[in-house]
């Protein structure tokens, strides 16, 4: 059976602003090209890692134009959500998204936690599962979200996360989990999103952990620009797991699609503002100047229950909601 991952698509209706062409339609080219080369592979299921919109409540003509693309391809498509697909990083506001309508009109199937969906190719069963991005995903108690375990009589498990899932350590304040801290999984592929420069897929004990980095590129950083979009084709028999990467022919060099002044003046900001994040390291408060992790940073000092820590998310989460629905 074959399968082809795909994450952070990041559907948008406009430009990422150190971008120099027409995003949308760049965007409509990479989709259809990915769809192509699983039509070409004889895929028989695409999994997307999360992050399918780049908002929750993007329009739905850009919604439709999306919508009518896939309509051309018969791929059942699997997903979990990212965080930029729900609102307030709470998933449970899901059934208020794009994304949530997706998932109610069939057009994509959400692989909810605890969820086990089972395929069944020949003697083979293979088993999907996935965990939905939430806030504190790679905190306290991260690997609940991250090592499973196979049903009985399933030959192959594959679980999808959208979470900061790495092979080496990263900066200072940011939350994320080490492969080496999940290698306990049953899944034999682990695939995962959110981070967007990916890394090499990695085989450990036989388990594979897999992230091909983001298909669009729109972060303002210097790296995005030798970074070439891809997917992976997985392809699992009776001999075992198969995997091929496969470069997205339609994406452009970086230096014909960013704006290099920007990316370097924005690369400037960035080293001011990390040695503004230096500052306040050194002065023993707030370590982020991200509104979930103040909120974190408080419940500490405080000493603040998990229901006022759930409760002021919500609220964002609902602030954000109401904002969106001034805007429209």
């Amino acid at each position: 059976m074959k399968f082809l991952f795909v994450t952070d698509t990041h559907i948008r209706g406009t430009n990422p602003q150190n971008r120099k062409d027409d995003f949308i339609s760049t965007l409509h080219n990479k989709i259809k090209e990915v769809l192509d080369i699983a039509t070409e592979n004889k895929v028989d299921v695409i999994l997307h890692g999360g992050d399918i919109f780049d908002r929750p409540d993007v329009s739905p003509s850009l919604a439709r134009k999306f919508v009518l693309l896939l309509k051309n391809y018969t791929f059942p498509i699997y997903s979990v959500a990212g965080n930029h697909d729900i609102f307030g990083q709470n998933p449970n506001t899901l059934n208020r998204t794009m994304l949530g309508l997706f998932d109610s009109m069939e057009i994509i199937k959400l692989v909810n936690p605890g969820e086990k969906i089972v395929f069944q190719d020949g003697i083979l069963k293979i088993q999907l599962t996935g965990q939905h991005y939430f806030y504190g995903i790679d905190r306290e108690k991260k690997e609940e979200s991250y090592i499973i375990k196979k049903e009985k009589g399933i030959d192959y498990a594959i679980h999808m996360v959208h979470g900061m899932l790495l092979e080496k350590p990263f900066f200072e304040g940011m939350s994320y989990t080490l492969i080496e801290e999940i290698t306990d999984t049953q899944a034999d592929i682990t695939l995962s999103g959110h981070y967007h420069s990916g890394y090499d897929t990695k085989c450990i004990n036989g388990k594979y952990f897999i992230n091909p980095g983001s298909l669009v590129r729109i972060n303002n950083s210097l790296s995005e620009l030798s970074r070439h979009p891809k997917v992976v084709i997985i392809d699992i028999n009776e001999c075992g797991i198969n995997l091929k990467e496969i470069e997205i022919k339609s994406a452009m060099p970086g230096e014909k699609i960013f704006d290099r002044s920007k990316i370097e003046a924005m690369a400037f900001r960035e080293r001011k503002l990390a040695e503004f994040i230096q500052g306040i390291y050194s002065t023993g408060q707030y370590n982020t100047i991200n509104i979930a992790k103040i909120i974190e940073q408080i419940s500490k000092q405080q000493n603040l229950k998990q229901e006022v820590i759930k409760e002021a998310l919500k609220r964002i989460g609902e602030a954000q909601e109401l904002l969106t629905e001034k805007e429209v």
